[in-house]
């Protein structure tokens, strides 16, 4: 998969993004009088949509998502064919109304050599997503 994060007019690579959650708790009603059946219905939003992103940190990097950000720009992930070519993209993920709600690093080790994985958790209001054959979702 080719992959960017686009906040604003800036692309930043990423190791990983996932996660993208929209989960809508639901309740059971048992009809009164009838012991055979159950009305299900969505409860209010308890909890954030949420998805997460991973990047490597090393020297000239750049956060554009420090803790506790409130994003007034978008945020976009472009999913292309070919490496490095978004301009017609495969496919389209668009966040708003986005918080940066937490942020960890992976840890070290003194008996292996890494790289260091910054993993950013973002909340949002909506996501939108647009496939190449011009079909949305939200």
């Amino acid at each position: 998969m080719n992959f960017v994060l686009r906040i604003g007019t800036k692309d930043f690579s990423c190791k990983t993004i996932h996660d993208f959650k929209q989960e809508i708790e639901y309740e059971s009603i048992q009809e009164g009088g009838r012991n055979d059946s159950v009305h299900i219905r969505p409860k209010p939003v308890t909890k954030p949509f949420t998805f997460q992103v991973e990047r490597y940190v090393g020297s000239g990097f750049e956060d554009p998502l420090p803790t506790g950000r409130v994003l007034t720009d978008e945020i976009i992930v472009l999913v292309g064919e070919n490496p490095g070519d978004f301009g017609d993209p495969q496919a389209e993920f668009t966040f708003r109304g986005c918080i940066v709600s937490g942020k960890s690093y992976s840890g070290l080790d003194s008996e292996k050599s890494g790289l260091i994985i910054e993993t950013t958790t973002v909340a949002y209001e909506q996501m939108e997503v647009r496939w190449k054959d011009g079909k949305t979702a939200t």
